[in-house]
């Protein structure tokens, strides 16, 4: 039941829809003009920095050029994402668009942002997902059946209110993601400079650092889970480190029999072996004890080195290169690198009191990434439940 006023409509009752054009080699005639596909349309915005070209006749164009105001929704995506969907805002110019993408242009009496915003929340709310055909893990949103789904559209000031409030908080929420970036980038600019002694403490200057091998100030460490203890199991992923594995596949994929594993305790450092040169390495800082597969490399540090101040100069892009090219050199020849190659790696090394200033500083910037990931993070909550209640007309607005 619709608020006092709305209207349940068809969607091409409220707009025109249209499929793209399809890619093929017979079209050869025309010239050449960019053309917009799934690849380029995610949630609200649309990445122009990867756009193809295709050949379309000047009747072609006509049908298939895309004017700003224009939205576009994948036809064809994963079960989760299809119909996601952004608004053409011009760029680039004479464009076109493929039939992996549905067009939507809004009629006279429907605005073009609550538009998109309601096809938005259809595709949050898993509408988009329940309508279409499945095959495999693609789905199909269908051209006809989103034209054919009916959906609840106030009078026009009401939609242009309701589109008003949600860019409101559009411009929130990127605010808070522009200051998360700026949080991201200044720390990685920080970790450029402390780690490698370009910038210093005051109380630290003309202490000079060494360089190391990392056998010489860490040790391998290999202990089995001979009892076959229940302990939890966890895997190591090249952005976030260390997590459990079950939270992370949503499902079981190591095996029953888990006395082959090794023990990695917190504070350890462990990266596997045939996966290193993709940047993945951690600190294990999960639990007291856990358990990873036998083909992870365990080690370290001695009391000298601070560990996560060895964690963080192995994270840099810098060391990825060189697990790459220690993994090229590595006699095991199987893409593998083992401890007795890695341990020859060199590092740098300041005094035990410098690295722990150096971890302060890297800390305070993890922690205000952190309070920048949560404000924005929140924004998008809040801003998900008012559009689940302006959208439905449960709460309405005052125009």
């Amino acid at each position: 039941m619709v608020p006092e006023g709305w209207k349940v409509e068809r969607i091409s009752d409220t707009g025109n829809v249209h499929a793209g054009r399809q890619r093929s080699p017979h079209f050869v005639e025309g010239r050449l003009r960019p053309y917009l596909r799934v690849a380029n349309v995610f949630d609200g915005y649309i990445d122009i920095g990867d756009v193809n070209e295709m050949a379309f006749t000047d009747e072609a164009y006509e049908r298939y050029k895309l004017l700003p105001g224009d939205i576009l929704l994948n036809e064809g995506q994963s079960v989760e994402l299809v119909g996601r969907a952004a608004m053409y805002q011009g760029e680039p110019a004479d464009c076109c668009f493929q039939n992996t993408l549905i067009r939507y242009q809004a009629g006279d009496n429907t605005d073009k942002n609550y538009a998109l915003a309601l096809f938005h929340y259809c595709q949050n709310s898993g509408l988009f997902s329940r309508i279409a055909t499945k095959t495999n893990s693609i789905a199909h949103l269908g051209v006809s059946r989103f034209a054919d789904l009916q959906l609840p559209f106030p009078p026009l000031p009401e939609q242009k209110k309701i589109a008003e409030i949600l860019s409101t908080w559009d411009r929130a929420i990127e605010t808070a993601e522009a200051l998360l970036a700026t949080a991201r980038t200044q720390k990685r600019a920080l970790m450029q400079t402390l780690l490698t002694g370009k910038r210093r403490f005051p109380k630290f200057e003309g202490q000079e650092w060494r360089e190391v091998s990392i056998g010489d100030v860490a040790r391998e460490v290999s202990v089995r889970n001979k009892e076959n203890a229940a302990l939890p199991v966890i895997l190591c992923s090249k952005v976030v480190g260390f997590v459990n594995s079950l939270d992370y596949f949503k499902k079981q994929v190591f095996s029953d029999d888990l006395s082959g594993y090794k023990v990695i305790s917190r504070g350890q450092i462990g990266y596997p072996s045939n996966h290193i040169e993709e940047g993945s390495i951690g600190i294990q800082n999960l639990y007291e004890s856990a358990l990873v597969s036998p083909i992870y490399t365990i080690f370290e540090p001695k009391p000298e080195i601070d560990a996560m101040f060895l964690f963080r100069v192995l994270k840099t892009d810098l060391y990825r290169q060189k697990f790459a090219a220690a993994t090229n050199a590595s006699v095991d020849r199987r893409g593998s690198l083992r401890w007795k190659a890695f341990a020859q790696i060199k590092v740098p090394l300041p005094s035990l009191g410098e690295q722990k200033h150096i971890n302060a500083a890297l800390d305070a910037a993890d922690d205000e990434i952190q309070v920048r990931s949560e404000q924005a993070e929140k924004l998008r909550t809040e801003k998900k439940a008012l559009m689940q209640q302006l959208l439905t007309g449960k709460r309405r607005v005052q125009v």
